[in-house]
């Protein structure tokens, strides 16, 4: 008994060790790619450009004020910009007066733009302020505006942080 050779699995084990040692190597090549992959992006990407072209009331209950604001969304970026929402907040004469989301969907082109209604809830203290005739104090003609918000993608975009933000100001004409 003595002459008998190795059972044949012993001789199996350096394969063995060596298969899980190179996927042991993969796994850690993978997570470094996936938590450096935005930095390793060939071109960086540029927050899009959104501007307030109309803003128009909609129907609503007797305490709820809400309007459709239409954005002009402009992406300066050599790829398209994919969304499948929009959340965004209404800043009028450096106060928020409001938030608007929408499910809508789709592509902003590689160096083009697109345009998107967003229905925007008023608060009320603003509506407040104009139903007692205090909006007298503001500015007359175009109020200065700031919206900031977001282009929301899907579950990947939100957990590795690559959701495209903007943040724009400008005037409009807000109807009374």
């Amino acid at each position: 008994m003595a002459d008998c050779p190795a059972p044949i699995h012993h001789q199996a084990q350096p394969a063995r060790r060596m298969a899980l040692r190179f996927m042991a190597a993969a796994g850690v090549a993978a997570a470094l790619s996936l938590t450096t992959g935005c930095a390793l992006t060939p071109w960086a990407a540029s927050a899009p450009t959104v501007y307030l072209m109309s803003v128009e009331r909609l129907p609503g209950e007797p305490l709820e004020r809400r309007f459709d604001l239409q954005l002009r969304i402009q992406n300066p970026n050599p790829k398209p910009i994919a969304f499948n929402g929009i959340a965004l907040t209404l800043e009028l004469n450096n106060r928020t007066v409001g938030t608007g989301v929408t499910d809508a969907s789709g592509l902003v082109p590689a160096h083009g733009e697109t345009l998107l209604k967003v229905p925007v809830n008023v608060s009320a203290p603003f509506e407040t302020l104009q139903m007692l005739g205090l909006t007298d104090k503001l500015p007359r003609g175009d109020l200065p505006y700031t919206l900031k918000g977001r282009l929301t993608g899907g579950t990947l975009e939100r957990v590795l942080g690559t959701e495209a933000t903007f943040e724009s100001t400008g005037s409009v004409r807000w109807p009374r």
